[in-house]
């Protein structure tokens, strides 16, 4: 389930880039189109619940992996799954954030003066979750590697 999450997750991002393109290659609220849109920006908007969504059921999925049967064979994926979940929950709900900014959001003094980020970054803090549970994971996996 965390690996189907992170791959929608990572969709989101190839989602915004497409819909940037649409609208004249304008990616946030306070640029302007590098040349004649087909559709004003925002084209479709990613909404704050979608990317908080997929990040809860990446970090069930994370917590899933972590409860089962030690499979030490999959060790090595462990490390890969952690810097999967790192740029997936953490990384891209930070930059729709950005890109989607809400002025009832956090206020981002590093943008501008009025800039503020939107709630996607919400989705960021099921990270800590994820990486708890494979921290979990990857504990119980090196113990059964060296039983095994």
């Amino acid at each position: 389930m965390f690996r189907a999450a992170a791959m929608v997750g990572a969709a989101q991002l190839v989602w915004v880039f497409a819909m940037g393109l649409i609208a004249g290659g304008q990616f946030l609220e306070d640029e302007w189109p590098d040349w004649d849109p087909l559709v004003a920006w925002p084209v479709l908007a990613i909404p704050a619940w979608v990317s908080i969504l997929i990040s809860a059921v990446g970090a069930v999925g994370a917590v899933g992996t972590a409860i089962e049967r030690p499979r030490p064979q999959e060790l090595p994926v462990i490390v890969s799954d952690i810097a999967i979940a790192i740029i997936v929950l953490g990384v891209i709900p930070v930059g729709l954030a950005r890109v989607y900014s809400d002025p009832t959001g956090l206020p981002a003094p590093a943008f501008g003066p009025d800039a503020h980020f939107g709630w996607h970054w919400l989705a960021a803090l099921t990270l800590v979750v994820t990486l708890a549970a494979f921290a979990v994971r990857l504990v119980r996996e090196r113990r059964a590697s060296r039983t095994a």
